[in-house]
């Protein structure tokens, strides 16, 4: 019981700091908006902003294919229809119940209580999400490369590190003297010595599962040669649909900046997303975004006027609002419980090529 109240303790801290941070970056992004002239910019692009929707709904149905690549890979026979309804229940659980479990987990719980590959069932959920993260990535550096702006962000490197140094030296120095000071304390102490022993035992706990996982889904790979390149063109072609996507809104609301830059500012700012520092990326994601459109969106126009402000506003809260209405769906499957098996109550195992309703 006592662990119980622990591990619930953890969750809602977690929960509690995450928040924090999500309200703190909310209201830093906010206290700079114009709501008015973004307001107008809606009123004149929704029509845009409808496709967009659309085609990221698309993209999600192609994620939940892959994904369904994966599981056949591991002969988890569950049907195409059924993993695009538990891609869509995951999608709605990232977005609107931002509490310890993730859309990610969700779908590896469902799929694991049909099988009785369990293991299986969430390395095709891990592999997954290792290889978007990973394909992200790529396209990122691929469009930097490309973009021939390399520059720009090398180029402030070395005298953006040295003055933020040297205008915020008191507040760091006071940051590493606090953060020295309660390490001081923490090894200083029996319970803080115990605290760090078993934080040690459980990284290297989970570490070794991470390892296995990862161990068993590369002998997958090698038994599977073509999955790997498969899933990779799904993913780029996903990705570049929803970047294409976004860039037409921006054009359509007078925003210069060109489609090269887009393939960099926008799985940049996804990967910092899925850092689970923030609920859902909340504030952290549209913050960075509009840093980067302001800072290097329009470098080849000269200086950016402040007029264009609000049409990069109008476009990362748009990003946002997609993703939300994109969720939707999932609601509607939570609700309805079809994402559940017609012999939910019967023995049931996907292995059996049993499909859900």
């Amino acid at each position: 019981m006592a662990d119980e109240h622990k591990r619930a303790a953890k969750k809602y801290l977690s929960l509690t700091m995450r928040a924090l941070v999500a309200i703190i970056a909310c209201w830093w992004v906010a206290k700079g908006m114009d709501f008015g002239r973004i307001g107008e910019t809606f009123s004149k692009s929704w029509l845009v902003l409808t496709g967009v929707v659309f085609v990221f709904v698309l993209s999600q149905i192609i994620l939940a294919i892959r994904w369904w690549l994966f599981m056949r890979a591991w002969d988890i026979h569950i049907d195409c229809w059924s993993a695009i309804k538990l891609t869509f229940l995951g999608l709605y659980f990232n977005n609107f119940l931002p509490g310890s479990v993730g859309g990610d987990l969700v779908r590896a719980w469902y799929v694991s209580q049909y099988t009785q590959k369990k293991m299986a069932s969430v390395i095709s959920v891990f592999m997954d999400r290792v290889l978007a993260l990973f394909g992200t990535i790529l396209i990122a550096v691929i469009a930097l490369m490309m973009t021939g702006q390399r520059e720009i962000f090398t180029r402030q490197e070395k005298s953006g590190i040295l003055s933020v140094f040297s205008e915020n030296r008191t507040v760091i120095l006071i940051v590493v003297g606090v953060v020295a000071a309660m390490a001081a304390g923490v090894i200083s102490s029996q319970k803080g010595r115990n605290f760090l022993k078993t934080l040690f035992a459980k990284m290297l706990y989970h570490g070794k599962n991470a390892a296995r996982q990862v161990l068993q889904a590369g002998l997958m790979l090698m038994r599977k040669p073509w999955l790997l390149p498969e899933s990779l063109l799904l993913t780029f072609f996903l990705q570049a649909m929803v970047v294409i996507s976004l860039w037409i809104l921006g054009r359509q609301m007078g925003i210069p900046t060109e489609l090269k830059m887009y393939f960099v500012f926008f799985p940049v700012m996804w990967v910092v997303g899925s850092i689970p520092i923030s609920i859902a990326g909340v504030g952290i994601v549209e913050g960075g975004l509009i840093m980067l459109f302001m800072q290097f969106g329009a470098v080849q126009f000269g200086a950016l006027s402040p007029d264009l402000k609000p049409l990069v506003d109008a476009l990362v809260l748009s990003q946002r609002a997609v993703w939300l209405i994109a969720s939707l769906p999932g609601l509607v499957i939570y609700l309805s419980g079809k994402y559940l098996p017609a012999n939910f109550d019967q023995e049931f195992s996907v292995d059996e090529k049993q499909t859900m309703q």
